[in-house]
């Protein structure tokens, strides 16, 4: 069984895959789709923004509203090179 949560609260350093996104242009147009994978590489304190490695290509800052909008699951052992 696959746990979902949100992406603000995912474990840092872990891949994950997203599994529900809201519709907002801008996420699509960085690449965040569902099934994309994704990794905390930081989560500034206080509320403050994360800082999103995406397909382990580049990393992106988005808030926390955004953040604790977007859930994620976990990548299967097989997906994760």
């Amino acid at each position: 069984m696959t746990e979902f949560i949100s992406l603000y609260k995912a474990q840092k350093n872990t891949a994950f895959h997203v599994t529900s996104i809201p519709d907002v242009c801008l996420l699509q147009n960085l690449g965040l789709r569902k099934g994309t994978k994704v990794s905390v590489e930081h989560r500034y304190a206080l509320g403050g923004p994360v800082l999103l490695n995406i397909e382990d290509s580049f990393c992106v800052a988005i808030g926390k509203d955004i953040a604790t909008q977007i859930t994620v699951g976990r990548m299967p052992h097989n997906e994760l090179s």
